[in-house]
């Protein structure tokens, strides 16, 4: 994601600062100078954002996967779970009780 925001806001700022020279009839290498100067910053600064979400999303899912699997390993502990199946595919299936 990191990668994504900073191409994103850094080509933003790039295409924000032509839009702006053509406006106010700026030479073409004055507002080269100042979009190829804004769009590193904003680059990096997508790729900040982008990569916190990353680590944000990562995390929520990592603790909603953990916590799943703790509340079904404590369902399954209570003593009156049900027969439990071994074997996969191609295997002799064996029910346990």
């Amino acid at each position: 994601m990191g990668r994504s925001y900073a191409a994103c806001l850094g080509c933003l700022a790039l295409a924000g600062c032509i839009v702006h020279g053509l406006m106010t009839s700026q030479s073409p290498d004055s507002t080269l100078v100042r979009g190829l100067t804004l769009l590193l910053p904003f680059a990096l600064l997508g790729w900040v954002v982008g990569h916190s979400a990353d680590q944000a999303i990562r995390h929520s899912v990592e603790m909603n996967f953990r916590a799943k699997v703790e509340r079904f390993r404590q369902k399954n502990s209570s003593g009156n779970a049900g027969p439990a199946v071994i074997g996969g595919i191609g295997d002799s299936v064996k029910v346990v009780k």
